[in-house]
């Protein structure tokens, strides 16, 4: 057919571009996170699924803080989410208050004995028997 596509041009087919926001199907701009993370020198060197992972967790913050907002709004009987409704939420939420509170990453309270401990503590047992013999 003369006039038509030639063959050359439907080989290549152009690569839709996709932003990496899009691709790790967040909302919050991963390479908004990048750039800011080279900007702020806060470490020589970084991978590159690390704005990956704070544009999720920040992403993951602000859900959670905003559904508590909201829940706090709807049980008010109103309508749009206030400065103080943010801030009740935020008391309310145990996690989000840990977290910005500053502290460690939340603590297992557990009496498991670490693995460097049972060892030590084993030996001495065997010691003890010993010398009962």
């Amino acid at each position: 057919c003369p006039g038509g596509p030639s063959e050359g041009s439907e080989a290549k087919v152009k690569k839709s571009r996709s932003s990496r926001s899009s691709r790790a199907g967040l909302l919050f701009p991963v390479s908004r996170v990048d750039r800011q993370l080279r900007r702020g020198h806060f470490a020589e060197r970084f991978g590159a699924r690390a704005p990956v992972y704070l544009a999720a967790v920040l992403q993951w913050v602000t859900q959670k803080t905003m559904d508590a907002a909201g829940m706090i709004c709807k049980n008010n009987k109103q309508k749009r989410i206030s400065p103080s409704h943010l801030q009740s939420a935020l008391q309310k939420c145990s996690v989000l208050k840990q977290l910005l509170r500053g502290d460690a990453a939340p603590r297992c309270h557990s009496r498991a004995v670490p693995q460097s401990q049972r060892g030590a503590s084993s030996s001495k047992k065997k010691t003890n028997k010993s010398k009962k013999r």
